[in-house]
Formats: C-alpha cells, sequence, structure tokens
C-alpha cells in the first residue's frame, strides 16, 4: 500500500515540479528557480523508484522550509497570489508564490521521508 502511495505521489510531484521549472523560464531569476525545482523533480523521480535517500531528504527538507521562511519574511504587507491572472502585478506576490513554490517542494520531501520510514 505505501510503496503505491509513493507511486503515485512520485509520479505527479514530478509532473508538478517539470511544470514549476518550465513556467519559471519567465521568471526575472530563472537561473535560480530552475535548478530549485529541477532538484524536487529528481527526488519526486526517485521516490517514483523507490530510490529515495533519507538524509538527502532531511537536508532538503530542512533547506527548503528555511529558504521558504526567509522568502515569506521578506514580504512587506500580504497581498495575495492572485489578481487579474498569473502575471506579477507587485513584489509581495512573487514573493509569496516564491515561498509557498519552495514549500510544496518541502511538502513532497517530508512526505517521501515519511514514506521511506514505513518500508
Amino acid at each position: 500500500m505505501m510503496k503505491k502511495l509513493q507511486t503515485y505521489l512520485g509520479a505527479i510531484f514530478a509532473i508538478v515540479f517539470v511544470l514549476f521549472s518550465y513556467w519559471q523560464l519567465n521568471d526575472p531569476d530563472p537561473i535560480l528557480w530552475v535548478p530549485i525545482y529541477g532538484v524536487a523533480t529528481y527526488v519526486s523521480i526517485q521516490a517514483y523508484r523507490h530510490k529515495s535517500n533519507s538524509e538527502l531528504l532531511i537536508v532538503l527538507f530542512v533547506l527548503s522550509v528555511t529558504a521558504g521562511l526567509q522568502i515569506w519574511s521578506e514580504m512587506t504587507a500580504w497581498e495575495g497570489f492572485l489578481t487579474d491572472g498569473l502575471s506579477m502585478k507587485t513584489m509581495n506576490q512573487e514573493l509569496a508564490r516564491e515561498a509557498v513554490g519552495i514549500w510544496i517542494a518541502s511538502l513532497s520531501c517530508g512526505i517521501y521521508y515519511v514514506l521511506n520510514l514505513k518500508k
């Protein structure tokens, strides 16, 4: 049961992170975000293949949670994620999107780690 769950979640998160990487190509700083989501894609593919590295998952989880908190703290006010569309309207919206995106990567690492413990 847990192996199937890890397989499905690995596939879903891999697709999500590939899309995140693709969408970052339009970002002002793709050289930062494409590799971040590329690593998350790699970890998801490894989870899909049941070849996750627990130590790597712990390190990535801690780093990504910390990075998300740091990005979130840079916001001067909460302005939401969206206005009329997906284009960046304010810096605060961009920071909120970046923080939540990296927390999604944190969540995936945490899930894979817990599923690894169940093996």
